[in-house]
């Protein structure tokens, strides 16, 4: 079993009725948190009420489908304050349960007006309500501070359970009205059996993910590219940066996630260069959390580049 410790912490609340009305679940992108939120969210709903959930009862069944439904077809729509139809959230034929999560890269005050109205209604199926909200890190700060009041005063019958990648993302007020569960990075044993991975190059650049070591393993010349890019002469770093600015955005984002995890250990094997890479590492972040807004990859490849050969005809 993987994630022993919260396993069994959630185990114990289920088990002694003492959950928290609201939960942040926290750790690496890919390691499992979301399923076992949504899995613990089952628990919660479950009309035999047994951890894990029965998987037989109505509540169960409502759960199961909605993993297997197409995402169109979950999708609430509601009004903004303006009148425009905006997206809310996601929902199955399960009455209690939602899904909170962006419509492309962040989740909106909006969204946070549709869970209040829907925490405010009653149970109609199970004795609880759950909201899931994955990824929390994703909620602005509008939204975060208007989700505030929901989380000063929760309804008794609502458990909100909140997944985050990105931890320092999510207000301290925010933060400090929650139950923090750490989920830790998966061992290499771990992540070479749930994800089937063999290779050990990739294994160590996963960074215990299990979605990133499948999609590495798919996508192995992106693992070439970011090794080039700390090598490259300035033809080979214009056809890198050619090769990226035609990528999709997923691929952009794993092609930066391998950079950031190659610095990391750069840091490690060379304390001569520890501020450049410091520097590097903060400027791939930094390239990371604006991606969506359409930042060209090619001029971060020549940053680099540049970065690199003045440190180099500086020795």
């Amino acid at each position: 079993m993987t994630h022993r410790k919260a396993y069994k912490l959630l185990e114990n609340m289920h088990k002694l009725r003492r959950i928290p009305s609201a939960l942040i679940f926290f750790g690496k992108e890919g390691i499992g948190k979301k399923d076992t939120a949504f899995e613990f969210s089952k628990a919660i709903l479950c009309l035999k009420n047994t951890f894990p959930a029965c998987g037989e009862c109505p509540s169960c069944m409502h759960m199961e489908e909605f993993k297997k439904k197409p995402e169109e077809e979950l999708k609430v729509y509601g009004e903004s304050q303006t009148g425009k139809e905006v997206f809310l959230y996601l929902q199955g034929d399960h009455p209690d349960f939602i899904y909170l999560k962006p419509e492309k890269d962040e989740i909106k005050i909006d969204q946070i007006r549709g869970v209040r109205e829907f925490v405010s209604l009653k149970p109609a199926l199970s004795s609880k309500k759950v909201v899931l909200i994955a990824p929390a890190d994703s909620m602005n700060t509008y939204a975060q501070n208007a989700f505030l009041k929901t989380l000063e005063e929760p309804p008794e019958d609502t458990h909100i359970i909140m997944v985050s990648h990105s931890l320092e993302k999510l207000l301290p007020t925010v933060k400090s009205r929650s139950f923090l569960i750490e989920f830790e990075e998966l061992s290499e044993e771990e992540l070479r059996r749930l994800s089937g991975v063999d290779d050990p190059l990739i294994l160590s650049l996963a960074e215990g993910s299990v979605n990133k070591a499948k999609s590495l393993a798919q996508k192995r010349e992106l693992i070439s590219m970011a090794e080039r890019l700390f090598k490259a002469s300035p033809l080979d770093a214009y056809k890198i940066a050619q090769s990226l600015d035609e990528m999709e955005y997923e691929d952009q984002k794993l092609f930066l996630h391998l950079v950031e995890v190659i610095l990391h250990k750069k840091v490690l094997e060379d304390k001569e260069r520890y501020e450049l890479y410091e520097k590097l590492i903060d400027r791939t972040l930094l390239v990371l959390d604006n991606l969506r807004r359409g930042l060209k990859l090619s001029l971060f490849v020549f940053y680099v580049i540049n970065s690199l050969s003045e440190v180099d005809s500086s020795w």
